[in-house]
């Protein structure tokens, strides 16, 4: 077994906004690197998602410091708690379930397919809440995050499997459901410690 080589933080971003870069302006293409990269699930959280995760928290914590009339610092880092949480939870959940849910579909059911398709599919999601955390007024703009969906579609285009009537669905259930747990979950802990 090698050892893995460590990541360097500037090198670690610009991947990812390369990445994201093509997954917004090429999706087949880096669909298709994507599907040839052997990577494990907790490569993809660490270099991929949790960054993005990451800044969506941070533009949470400087934009309720900013948008507040009172600077409660405890208030602020609750919402940091509970986006993080939501997205985060949001994302390995989704991930189980398109694991579960890829049998039903005819495809052969691969935890790191899945993962792929989760986690890169989610990069709409949090690009939009970043943009719109840190600027509120801009709220409007999170119906762009439903670019998650056709992410999802180009994304199972080109694996082999059940006919593209099926993997609409799929594509349409598993977008849903990327975009979807995140808002349930961040409802619920709201609801749980009423901010």
């Amino acid at each position: 077994m090698r050892a893995k080589e460590p990541v360097n933080t500037v090198h670690m971003y610009r991947q990812l906004g390369l990445r994201l870069r093509n997954l917004i302006t090429a999706p087949l293409k880096e669909w298709q690197m994507i599907h040839r990269e052997p990577v494990t699930f907790n490569d993809m959280l660490s270099t991929f998602a949790l960054p993005l995760i990451g800044l969506v928290a941070v533009g949470t914590f400087i934009s309720y410091l900013i948008n507040q009339q009172a600077f409660l610092i405890e208030l602020a880092l609750k919402k940091v708690i509970v986006e993080f949480t939501a997205l985060f939870g949001g994302l390995f959940i989704a991930w189980y379930f398109v694991f579960l849910v890829m049998k039903y579909f005819h495809f052969v059911p691969s935890r790191e397919i899945a993962a792929k398709i989760t986690v890169y599919s989610s990069a709409p999601l949090y690009i939009v809440l970043l943009i719109t955390a840190l600027v509120p007024e801009i709220f409007f703009l999170q119906i762009f995050a439903f670019y998650s969906i056709y992410l999802v579609l180009t994304g199972t285009r080109i694996l082999a499997g059940p006919k593209q009537e099926q993997k609409t669905v799929f594509s349409l259930l598993t977008g849903l459901v990327i975009l979807g747990l995140p808002y349930i979950i961040r409802i619920l802990l709201l609801n749980l410690i009423t901010i």
